[in-house]
């Protein structure tokens, strides 16, 4: 998905919707599950909410369940705490910071 990608490239937040629950999120990585083969999002999410922890939060996104996608203008200039590049959980990586 190519606007990922980009937000990615772009160091800006993206806002989706995932489970029912609206997220604001800074794209860390894109790519592919290293076992499933499925395409993955790792993201900081420091907006919205989700079912079962308090924000802000890592988290994997299955890109299939994203609804909603909107890429802001709301730039990051800094990597978000506890980065760490080459996510061991992507296989092939098409984006990361």
């Amino acid at each position: 998905m190519a606007t990922i990608d980009d937000a990615i490239n772009d160091r800006v937040e993206i806002e989706f919707t995932y489970d029912g629950f609206p997220r604001v999120v800074q794209p860390a990585a894109h790519g592919t599950h290293v076992s499933t083969g499925k395409e993955l999002l790792r993201g900081y999410q420091t907006g919205g909410t989700s079912a079962t922890r308090s924000v802000p939060l890592w988290d994997l996104f299955s890109v299939a369940r994203i609804e909603s996608l909107v890429v802001t203008d709301r730039r990051f200039d800094t990597n978000p705490p506890d980065y760490s590049p080459d996510d061991r959980h992507l296989g092939e990586i098409y984006a990361q910071l």
